[in-house]
Parts: structure tokens; C-alpha cells; sequence
């Protein structure tokens, strides 16, 4: 009998064995078409060849990756840092305190220049994993799947099969800041995707070859004398690109949805920031006069002549970006219409013109992050 039941046990265990081993392996293979920080390794290597190489191979990895998409990330990347993961924009020094501030600009981190709120996430993500925020393979796991619907578009971008195409994409889109470097972002993709791409079969068009440059996308930014301009979020520090729809969560939000609206009093230049911001607080029914300036003057103008004023947004109030702010022209700055605020109170959502489609009218919401330079103005 005892033998009997030794027999049994030992058969029992070797069952146990081996269901451990087979389930050992489903797990080992199930994150194979995902990319991860367990597979994600950049060279520490102080070269730059050798990090963009690196970089290269990782995103060859991913399923339905170009050469032309990968040449448009490295030649984002190259412009942003010189593939530098621990350097801070402008060569300042690295402050914790300044950086987990959201609501500061122009404090940029590392191989694509984080600033504000997605700055703070890639810091939060570091610790998560007991990292250093100056760890490149940390920074590239980052974006490629911890930076929310960003990291989305980077994908989207990193498949696109035109060099000069993908690289204006992730700038415009995924960047969402560098007014006026297209071309020699461009220039540094055409670079690496001749250096990498060994005979790819990606349609990279003559340009990626033969070196022709290409001109801004003057739907992403116009520098003139009407007033305002912006270029689609300086320095990813929104939460969103700029989009012709309102988005889903901030729908039921708004009840006044003629955007459209035109007075016959509006003396702002046709298409501008300003003409817009105009007829728009007419509808509203809490107007803003003529004659406040561009879009950076706003704030200052408005409050000299007794307009209300705050630094934080309130539903149906004008806001006034300095210049550079939220990727507000340098010269002229820019103006638009708070239309609500997110549940969690941490962001707001704006509708505005001359963003998208520049000169021609076309109103596009972004959704922002209350920070420096930002004057919002309550109507009369």
C-alpha cells in the first residue's frame, strides 16, 4: 500500500512539474510582439552613430516598423538632443523640484525633450521602475509605451513609408513643437535613412536620396503681422495635437457649439487668432472689444482697460499666450476661447483658429495644461 501510494505521489508531482514548465513558456512567449522595458536596450555608448544604430535596431522590432518612419524619429531626435538622454534644454542643470512642476515650460528632459506635464510623467515612469530618467532604453520604452495616446502616434508615425513625410508627423504631431526646423530635421532623417536602410523597400520618395528640401507645412505655423500664430504645442507640453472635432470627453461639456459665429463689428484680420477669439465671445454673449492687439497683448490690454483677469481657466473666458507659450508665435503670441475643463480639473479645452489650416478660418480644439505665460480674460 505504501508503495502504491509513493507511486501515486510521485506521479502526481511529475504532473505538477510539468504544468508548471508548459505554463513557464506560454508566459515567456506571450509579450514577444510587444515592446517593453525588458526589451528595450539602448548602447550607453557616448557615440552617436552608435545610440542612433541602437535605437534603429529596437524599433526594427516592432511589427509593421519602416526604415522611413525610424528615419523620421532619428532625425526628430538628432535635432532635439543630439541623442543626449540626460540633457536638460538649454544646457541648464537638472533641479527635481522645477522638473515635477508641470505648470513650468522651457525645462525640456532628455532624447526628445519632454516638457511640462509629459516631463512629469517620464520622472514618475523612472521611479516606477527604479530607474534613472537619464536611462536612453528607459526614455525609449517610455515613448513608445508609457507617454498615453502619444505613444500612439509615435507608432502611427514610425510606419509611415515616406521619410520627409514621417518626420514632419512626428514634429508636427508627435513633437508638437520645433516652428521653422523641418527642413533640417528633414535633412538629419535623409541622413540616417541612406546610412541604415540597406535597399528598404520603403517608398521614401527621391527626396530621402537625393537631398531635396522641402518647405514647412504652413498648416502648422505662419509667422506674420495679423496678429497671432501657433505652432501646434511647443515642446509636448500639452496633452493633445490640435483637432477639427471636439473631443469625446469634453462633448457633453458644451452646450454652444456655433463656432462658426460672425459679427459684423469684428475689425480683426480675417482667419487670425484674434477674429476668431472675437466672434466667438459674441456668441457666448460675453464680448471682448476691438483694438486689443495680438494675442500676446491681450492679456495686458484687457486688464489695463478693466477686464477681469486670472491665471487659471474658467468656461467661456478668452486666454492669452505670451509669446512661446503652448507654442504661441515668438513675435505675435496667441489667443483663444476657453471652452471647458476636464474632470479631474487638470486640464482645459480650447477652441481657436489659425492653427490648422492657417489664414483660412478653420477652427480646432486643443486640449491644455494651465502653465506660465497664460492670461485668461473674462468678457463683458
Amino acid at each position: 500500500m505504501k508503495k502504491l501510494l509513493k507511486g501515486y505521489l510521485v506521479a502526481i508531482l511529475s504532473l505538477v512539474f510539468l504544468i508548471v514548465v508548459i505554463i513557464g513558456m506560454f508566459a515567456g512567449n506571450s509579450n514577444q510582439c510587444q515592446s517593453t522595458a525588458s526589451d528595450v536596450s539602448v548602447t550607453t555608448s557616448a557615440d552617436k552613430e552608435a545610440i542612433a544604430k541602437s535605437i534603429h535596431d529596437n524599433l526594427k522590432k516592432i511589427s509593421g516598423v519602416t526604415e522611413a518612419g525610424i528615419a523620421g524619429y532619428l532625425g526628430n531626435t538628432e535635432n532635439e538632443s543630439g541623442f543626449n538622454a540626460s540633457i536638460v534644454q538649454s544646457n541648464a542643470t537638472f533641479n527635481e523640484a522645477t522638473a515635477m512642476n508641470a505648470s513650468i515650460s522651457g525645462y525640456a528632459l532628455g532624447l526628445n525633450q519632454w516638457d511640462n506635464s509629459r516631463r512629469v510623467e517620464l520622472l514618475n515612469y523612472a521611479k516606477s521602475q527604479n530607474k534613472k530618467w537619464t536611462d536612453a532604453s528607459l526614455q525609449l520604452d517610455f515613448a513608445l509605451n508609457h507617454d498615453g495616446t502619444n505613444s500612439d502616434l509615435l507608432k502611427q508615425g514610425l510606419k509611415m513609408t515616406n521619410v520627409d513625410d514621417a518626420t514632419e508627423f512626428l514634429r508636427a504631431k508627435w513633437e508638437r513643437g520645433g516652428a521653422g526646423t523641418t527642413s533640417k530635421r528633414q535633412a538629419y532623417a535623409r541622413a540616417w535613412y541612406a546610412k541604415f536602410s540597406n535597399g528598404s523597400s520603403d517608398t521614401a520618395v527621391d527626396t530621402a536620396t537625393t537631398g531635396t528640401e522641402t518647405t514647412q507645412n504652413t498648416d502648422n505655423t505662419t509667422n506674420n503681422s495679423s496678429g497671432c500664430s501657433t505652432d501646434l504645442a511647443q515642446g509636448m507640453g500639452t496633452s493633445g495635437a490640435p483637432v477639427k472635432e471636439i473631443p469625446s470627453a469634453y462633448k457633453s461639456k458644451i452646450k454652444d457649439t456655433n463656432f462658426t459665429a460672425n459679427s459684423s463689428s469684428n475689425t480683426y484680420p480675417f482667419g487670425q487668432c484674434t477674429w476668431y477669439v472675437y466672434n466667438r465671445m459674441q456668441e457666448l454673449g460675453t464680448p471682448v472689444e476691438n483694438g486689443l492687439g495680438n494675442g500676446a497683448d491681450w492679456g495686458a490690454n484687457a486688464k489695463a482697460k478693466g477686464y477681469k483677469t486670472d491665471s487659471q481657466p474658467h468656461v467661456g473666458w478668452a486666454v492669452s499666450f505670451a509669446q512661446g507659450a503652448d507654442g504661441a508665435d515668438p513675435t505675435y503670441g496667441h489667443v483663444a476661447v476657453v471652452e471647458a475643463i476636464s474632470d479631474d480639473g487638470k486640464h482645459f479645452l480650447v477652441s481657436e483658429c489659425n492653427v490648422v489650416a492657417s489664414g483660412t478660418g478653420t477652427v480646432s480644439f486643443r486640449e491644455l495644461t494651465a502653465g506660465q505665460g497664460v492670461t485668461f480674460i473674462q468678457g463683458k
